[in-house]
């Protein structure tokens, strides 16, 4: 197997006000041919600058200082060296741009290639040269595909754009009018030629997009998460690249739609025999997807071996403090990461990761670390670590006293009927008034479960189901459109005023994304006082009792008298402020009366004949008070209080989600709504983010709807799990029960598609196809039996569960009449080079073989083959509705027809599998 991408001594830089920020330094990194390689490590630690130094995307103000990116490919090494000279390479402006092209170049008759070898330096070439090679024989997943999609340009369009670039010469020059065009490629643009079409629709196939024919001309808007992300797919791979680079491809994706993916790039690596560059955070997406692993730490790739090794023989502390973090089934706590990412601009010599390190040696930071090799003999795997083994004992000792214990569940807190929340898609109330039928979106629909106090409930399903508006209408951030939240005995749909905003402040919410949630402009001083002005804090509370702590050190008999307010500077517990009060004389030859009070309190002092009476009250105004409030809020979540006067850009990610909870502890809440507190950190991180949310549920006795698509996660934090699916709960259970033994279908689809972090595990997938249906019109009876493995056929039906299941797949698709004919007698006439006209070209008999050999996998027999065939006839003379009732007569299900629901049971799932009250 021959390296197809070496990456050597590779460094890229950013000149910024504060100094040099090193990047990537002295990385070296091979990609073989056709195999995956992961490239994973914290956010900060380099990879997407690795991954963009490598295509020649480094921006000002960054340049790559030294180094090679070598891309071996013969054939393009000779047209280049034939179509290049060395004042081609003075254009390029991705390189050192402080060393003149002459001088560098000078050893080679090209600049940039070698043709006795067949490599191509990136780093050398110039921009004319990389366009060719980006798209062309290198591409790249981006991570977010609603932001790398444009939102004005056709999906088909986006494809063929890369099709024209680079199969078929169609490159136009960079003018100000070509940038019209492109921007406006309906208006100036040449349109699609019939080719390009073609290419375009079979890669959206490709990608498994259905009915492509018709979706071609859709915009990104019109499609799911799961399908934009495939259509990045497309892009990429359009032009059969050797070499893929996917960065971040599945984060911001569920579990369901995620394992699709994975699948979908696997079999596409299959197919055209491609290498792949897989980024990201996620160890168990690392260890089913690939090969070898590269571990990243601060700009220097720290270990490298196989996806075995690194797994199980992890021979760098960084690596080995990672797989540690990561949630597992058979763990109480998690083991974060002590410390923080170092800045990247004044780093010490060495070994970056010493200062995090429990193995430290003084040799870590004296010079250059060199790599060791670990391992059997013939099998590639280097640390860069000065040890040759450390003891992971010494890890576990570092770890104490960072989980939380046990935490006491108590009686019902919160009961939720018949919740419904819809949203009308009226324009205004006067669209709302003329339409017949106004469109609504039922994403809440009749949601019913409880919750104790003390208790974690997981809430959990796939993007769209429902899930964080169940939390936003608890809350009353959202008007209930109908049903009851009993909070405490009172129903919250009854409060709105003054009456509504002190209930919230026993109900707070942590969001899903700390950067969008906290205002920019607000220092984290400024965003905890917020809470604490709106709402008069700190104020006394009524139910708190004061009691005086004292210490007698007189010879007469003391009283004290404590003020009703004080515990607004005294914690509580059990209702009781316990305040220290410590009376003294003074050690002066006055001999008055002292007395030692916590901060912020003040005494008065009546001496008697043979008494001392004190009278302890306030003394520090409203704001001082404040800021003692908020100092104790960030020790409690773990912040540094130097950071009071930071601002949300300037902070990390997970130190902007401890903000997030201190905002919403600042009014001392007994309940709070977790809405994806972790789904956007790095696995040590959201180590340290869980560890803190228990520590501070067995601290401060808080209640938490825990809400996630990372059923890892869930399981590591809640006492309970409820499962929902478009807009209804589908089962509830207890955490331990619903991983043991799930009944829904979807549940189990949901943990099965759970990435392990062991690649000795061979996981058993679920796949479902197909997205969450819209909620604007849920499908009938049981929401989940369009996607779902185990519909029940009729009784009278003989026939296999997966047969049955592409039989109501076709089923949709008839009654949705999406099936692109035309298209079907194109490909066939194609293939049989005959016109593709139903009366001459094309035969019908033809037309419904194609379509059974498209549904089909197995095809059914005896009297179900009749049935589909004489569905399919029809369909082909295009009577999509007597197709669609044959189909229904035969095929029509309990789980269409009659909607489940949840058992009067501890475990109730709500699915026609299960006995129904």
């Amino acid at each position: 197997m021959t390296d197809l991408l070496s990456i050597s001594d590779l460094h890229t830089r950013f000149d910024t006000d504060r100094g040099t920020v090193r990047a990537v330094e002295d990385v070296d990194l091979t990609v073989r041919e056709g195999e995956t390689i992961g490239l994973v490590g914290e956010s900060g630690s380099g990879k997407s600058v690795t991954a963009l130094s490598t295509m020649g995307l480094i921006d000002d103000p960054g340049y790559i200082p030294e180094g090679e990116v070598i891309f071996r490919d013969p054939d393009i090494a000779d047209t280049f060296a034939d179509r290049f000279d060395d004042a081609d390479i003075a254009t390029q402006s991705h390189v050192d741009r402080g060393v003149d092209p002459s001088e560098r170049f000078a050893q080679s008759s090209r600049g940039f290639v070698d043709t006795e070898t067949g490599a191509i330096d990136l780093t050398r070439a110039p921009e004319a040269a990389m366009r060719e090679i980006r798209g062309g024989e290198m591409s790249m997943i981006f991570q977010d595909p609603m932001t790398s999609l444009n939102p004005a340009i056709t999906v088909g369009e986006q494809v063929a754009e890369s099709l024209r670039l680079h199969r078929y010469g169609d490159r136009k020059k960079d003018t100000w009018l070509n940038a019209i065009r492109e921007i406006l490629p309906r208006i100036g643009g040449d349109g699609m030629s019939e080719e390009v079409l073609d290419d375009t629709i079979e890669m959206l196939r490709e990608v498994g997009i259905p009915e492509a024919t018709q979706r071609v001309d859709e915009y990104p808007h019109e499609f799911s998460g799961g399908m934009r992300q495939r259509v990045l797919i497309a892009i990429a791979l359009a032009c059969r690249p050797q070499l893929l680079i996917a960065d971040e491809p599945t984060t911001a994706l569920d579990v369901t739609i995620q394992a699709q993916i994975l699948d979908l790039i696997d079999d596409l690596q299959e197919e055209f025999g491609m290498s792949v560059l897989f980024i990201t955070h996620d160890l168990g997406v690392i260890a089913e997807v690939c090969d070898r692993v590269a571990v990243m730490y601060a700009g220097n790739i720290v270990e490298v071996g196989t996806v075995e090794e690194i797994f199980h023989n992890p021979s760098h502390p960084y690596t080995y403090a990672l797989l540690e973090s990561i949630p597992r089934e058979d763990r109480d706590y998690l083991k974060p990461i002590t410390g923080q990412v170092p800045d990247l601009i004044d780093m010490h010599d060495g070994c970056h990761f010493a200062d995090r390190c429990p193995w430290e040696e003084p040799e870590c930071t004296a010079g250059e670390v060199p790599y060791l090799e670990h391992g059997p003999g013939d099998v590639d795997h280097r640390s860069k670590c000065i040890l040759e083994d450390f003891d992971t004992g010494v890890y576990e000792e570092t770890q104490e006293g960072i989980t939380a214990g046990e935490h006491e569940i108590g009686e019902k807190m919160m009961e939720v009927g018949g919740l419904k929340k819809y949203f009308s898609r009226a324009e205004g109330w006067l669209d709302e008034w003329l339409a017949d039928e106004p469109q609504t979106v039922k994403a809440v629909d009749d949601v019913s479960f409880d919750i104790r106090e003390g208790e974690t409930l997981g809430l959990v399903g796939e993007s769209g189901c429902g899930k964080s508006t169940t939390g936003r209408t608890i809350l009353r951030l959202l008007d209930p459109t109908d049903g009851t939240v009993v909070y405490a005995g009172e129903d919250l749909a009854s409060l709105s005023g003054p009456a509504l905003r002190r209930k919230r402040r026993e109900m707070q919410m942590i969001f899903q994304d700390p950067l969008s949630s906290l205002d920019p402009r607000m220092t984290v001083g400024q965003t905890l006082a917020e809470p604490l002005k709106i709402h008069g804090l700190p104020e006394p509370d009524p139910t708190v009792e004061p009691v005086a702590d004292v210490t007698n050190e007189t010879d007469r008999e003391v009283s004290v008298d404590l003020d009703d307010d004080v515990d607004v500077l005294v914690d509580a517990e059990e209702g009781i402020a316990r305040v220290p009060v410590t009376v003294r004389r003074d050690a002066d030859d006055d001999g008055s009366i002292e007395v030692d009070l916590p901060n912020g309190l003040e005494a008065s002092v009546t001496e008697r004949d043979a008494a001392v009476e004190v009278s302890v009250s306030v003394g520090w105004p409203r704001d001082r008070i404040r800021r003692k409030r908020i100092f104790d809020l960030i020790d409690a979540v773990g912040l540094s209080r130097e950071q009071i006067d930071r601002y949300p850009h300037e902070m990390s990610g997970g130190q902007r989600q401890r903000v997030g909870i201190a905002r919403a502890l600042a009014v001392d809440p007994d309940f709070i709504v977790a809405d994806e507190p972790v789904s956007a950190l790095d696995v040590s991180v959201q180590a340290q983010i869980l560890n803190l949310m228990e520590e501070l549920q067995e601290e401060f006795g808080l209640t938490y709807l825990f809400i996630a698509h990372d059923l890892s996660v869930v399981r590591h934090v809640s006492d309970r799990v409820a499962v929902m699916y478009l807009g209804k709960i589908v089962e509830v259970a207890e955490t331990a029960e619903l991983f043991e033994d799930p009944k829904h279908p979807y549940t189990r689809a949901l943990l099965s598609a759970i990435p392990v972090a062991d690649p000795l595990v061979e996981a058993d997938r679920i796949l479902l196809k197909g997205d969450v249906p819209s909620p604007i019109d849920p499908p009938s009876g049981c929401r989940f039996h369009t996607r779902c493995p185990q519909i029940i056929p009729p009784d009278d039906v003989d026939v296999e569960q997966e047969v049955y299941r592409e039989i109501m797949d076709l089923r949709e698709r008839v009654e949705d009449e999406a099936i692109d004919l035309e298209a079907h007698r194109e490909d066939l006439a194609e293939a049989s080079e005959v016109e593709a006209v139903a009366d001459g070209g094309v035969r019908n008999e033809d037309l419904v073989e194609a379509l059974v050999a498209e549904f089909f996998e197995t095809e059914p027999s005896g009297a179900n083959r009749s049935v589909v065939r004489e569905a399919l006839e029809l369909v082909v003379a295009e009577e999509w509705e007597r197709a669609a009732e044959t189909l229904r007569d035969r095929f029509e299900s309990v789980c269409e027809r009659n909607p489940p629901v949840l058992q009067d049971t501890a475990h109730p799932a709500s699915c026609h599998l299960f006995e129904q009250p």
